[in-house]
Order: C-alpha cells, then structure tokens, then sequence
C-alpha cells in the first residue's frame, strides 16, 4: 500500500540523518519503547516521550496538516501536490517520533502527519467514489507564509471508504468528486483515532473530535 511505503521512507530518512549528526541519539531512538508511568496503561513511551500506538506516535510537535488540504492534478507518478498548513506545538498522530520528526524539520523537510486541532468548525462527509490524496507521512516543503506543499499518493480505489472535512455542507467542494482533496481513509477495525483522543485525554488536554457529518453526503 503507498501509504504504508511513504511512511516507511519518511521513517529511514529520518533515522539516516539522526545517524549522520548524532551517533548517540540515534542509539537511543532506536531504543525499543517501555512501559512508563507517563502513558496510559495499554500503550508503551518511546524513548523521547512520544507515546506508541498501533497507528503511530501520539506527542506535541510541529508539523504539516492536510485534512482540509485542496491538492492539484495527479502526476504520471500517481502524486499530486497538496497545499496543506503548518501547525506548531500542538498534539498529533505521526507515522515517526517526535525526534525523527524534528531532525528532518531541521533539514528543511516538514512530515504531514493527522490532527484534529483545527478541525474544531468543520463539517465532514464520508465517500467510496473518486479520486483522494492521503497525505498521512508525506514529506512537504515549507513556503513560509504557514502553509507547506506536499506531495501525496493518489487512490480511487472505491473498495476503501474515506472522509474529507469542508467549511460548510453548502460548500462548492461538499460532493465526494468535486475536487481533489486530502482525505483520511476510513479502515474497519483502525483504533488510531481512539487510542490518539485517550492519550491526550490522559495528557489533561482536550482535541476537537470527528467534525459533524453533512446530512446527506453528496457525490
């Protein structure tokens, strides 16, 4: 699957260049994670605090967001460039830990990863037809105005079901192939979103959760 291998990338060029600058932290974040006091009971802490789930590592960080992310025309590659935001300190789901993630921001390289931080006034349809990027571990390029360009993998594989976010149900881009947009495919039996709302619930924080459906999706 492209987004198991993008993920994949994202975690050997991370720890490549944690290798390259620093031998010994290197060492340590490839430590295998245990059990601490600082995670919920069923989840493990890796060693630079990031907490370790079945989907990935649950932290506060820096890093590109592209739920709502409007993306342009796929590529012979099967890629389409996404315009997504950057978002600073803020609880995310990550395909790699907190320190892999800042050594690659360190070289310019911002990793778009899952929040629902900003997501608290949208609207969300559910789909299984036309085209979607799933920008979840993509690398992305800063264009300093607070906004990064990443590049995705395209799917229209309608076997999958997947949600996009829109400002309002009466949105130009509502229906399911009005545009090409960065979603969040919906896997049956995925606990990635319960096991990322309990840990920051555990933190004594709070995230906004799945926004409301529309009523009546639209294709």
């Amino acid at each position: 699957m492209k987004r198991i291998a993008i993920a994949l990338t994202v975690t050997v060029l991370a720890l490549s260049a944690c290798s390259s600058t620093d031998e010994s932290a290197a060492e340590d974040a490839s430590a295998s994670p245990t059990a601490t006091a600082s995670a919920p009971p069923e989840f493990s802490t890796f060693s630079d605090g990031s907490i370790v789930t079945s989907g990935g590592y649950v932290f506060k960080g820096d890093f590109a967001i592209c739920n709502k992310a409007t993306c342009g025309a796929p590529g012979p590659d099967g890629t389409a460039q996404c315009t997504c935001d950057l978002e600073t300190d803020q609880w995310t789901l990550s395909p790699i830990p907190k320190t892999a993630l800042e050594t690659l921001a360190a070289r310019g390289t911002v990793v778009s990863t899952f929040t629902t931080v900003n997501v608290a006034d949208a609207r969300s349809v559910t789909c299984n037809t036309g085209q979607w990027a799933d920008c979840y571990g993509a690398l992305c390029t800063p264009n300093g105005d607070g906004t990064a360009t990443c590049t995705c993998p395209v799917s229209d594989d309608e076997s999958v079901t997947w949600m996009k976010y829109v400002d309002s149900c009466s949105a130009p881009q509502v229906g399911c192939t009005a545009d090409m947009q960065s979603v969040a495919p919906l896997f049956k039996g995925d606990p990635s979103l319960a096991d990322y709302l309990a840990i920051v619930e555990q933190a004594g924080d709070t995230v906004p959760g799945i926004p409301q459906a529309c009523p009546v999706p639209s294709d």
